[in-house]
């Protein structure tokens, strides 16, 4: 596959899950001849701050592989080789997985963007949310103010979308899977929930942590 999969990993919480999964799915990548540039990257100190860090790493690094590439939560399992990817042309800008075919359904993993300046300007705006929600000190993530921003851009730049088979539910995975996402248990993710109101049911629902 020739579009690059870039991802961090930030261990929080004296624990090595995040490390333990850039190890699996750097293996994974290397089973199905996937490009991939995963690095450490040193942690915040909280889920949430790590995970708001998410759009300016991509940016960073889309303008230094200066190519298309594929954001992955590193804790998203690959199934598959995923050339679909290779697949978009030079006038795609963004791509998203949905899990209903429609806006309602995307997912913040995985996102595909072009070496175009319609994916940079959509993740400068996505950037510009997160710094918001810092300044504010808003309980949220990076994927609220993502389905924000893919709401606004949708109709100024090109948009594809990729369906379930490419964000299945951690437990839901199946013989059509190409990704399982990744969903953390860590206390950080699970303390934010509780402030955002989210009842323990949702919250734990919410956090898998490492299953299939």
């Amino acid at each position: 596959m020739n579009t690059v999969l870039i991802s961090f990993y930030s261990d929080i919480e004296d624990k090595t899950y995040y490390s333990d999964n850039a190890s699996r799915l750097i293996q994974e990548c290397e089973e199905l001849d996937i490009s991939y540039d995963i690095r450490d990257k040193k942690t915040l100190g909280s889920y949430q701050l790590n995970c708001l860090s998410k759009p300016q790493y991509i940016l960073d690094t889309l303008n230094e592989l200066d190519r298309p590439l594929i954001w992955m939560d590193i804790d998203s399992k690959l199934h598959k080789k995923i050339d679909i990817y290779d697949q978009f042309n030079e006038g795609t800008d963004v791509a998203v997985a949905t899990s209903n075919n429609k806006l309602s359904g995307i997912k913040a993993s995985p996102l595909y963007f072009g070496n175009t300046t319609g994916a940079r300007d959509f993740i400068s705006s996505w950037i510009d949310t997160t710094k918001q929600i810092i300044e504010n000190d808003a309980g949220v993530f990076d994927h609220e103010p993502l389905f924000n921003v893919v709401n606004e851009y949708v109709k100024k730049i090109n948009v594809k979308f990729v369906g379930a088979e490419y964000c299945t539910w951690p437990g839901h995975t199946n013989e059509n899977t190409y990704i399982t996402m990744g969903l953390t248990d860590s206390e950080c993710k699970k303390e934010s929930l509780r402030k955002l109101g989210f009842s323990e049911e949702v919250i734990e629902w919410q956090s898998p942590g490492d299953i299939q």
